[in-house]
């Protein structure tokens, strides 16, 4: 999941109020499609924040450069940015990388006394013997 401290983290410059433990369920450029508890990316045009507003999104990215609107809520939390595309490239790798994490926390750790350890219990050689078909003792 996606958290607001997370997005804050990574752009702390904010506007409007602090969302703390809010999970985004959905980050999308699309404001015509339903964005429940989501983070809105406005990559072509920021005159569709309002429609996302309405399909559910909490909070956006905004470019610093772009003048707020009017209608936009006091309590709706906006990332300040200096350039959505590069923000959403940066948002995109963050969470790729934290999902990554996440997996490898619930993988197999081995743990050895040493790194020549290591490679005896996950041998290369022993893998290619396998894929040459060969069977246990020869």
């Amino acid at each position: 999941m996606l958290f607001y401290e997370d997005v804050k983290k990574l752009f702390p410059n904010t506007r409007g109020v602090e969302l703390r433990g809010t999970a985004f369920q959905t980050v999308s450029p699309l404001s015509g499609v339903k964005l429940e508890k989501g983070l809105y990316i406005p990559l072509n045009s920021h005159v569709k924040l309002f429609d996302s507003i309405t399909n559910g999104a909490v909070a956006s990215l905004w470019e610093r450069s772009e003048t707020v609107p009017l209608f936009v809520p006091n309590h709706f939390p906006l990332f300040m940015v200096d350039n959505i595309h590069a923000a959403y490239r940066e948002l995109k790798h963050f969470y790729r990388q934290k999902t990554n994490e996440e997996k490898w926390e619930i993988m197999t750790k081995f743990i050895c006394n040493s790194e020549s350890d290591l490679k005896t219990a996950v041998n290369v050689e022993n893998l290619e013997d396998m894929d040459q078909g060969k069977k246990g003792g020869e």
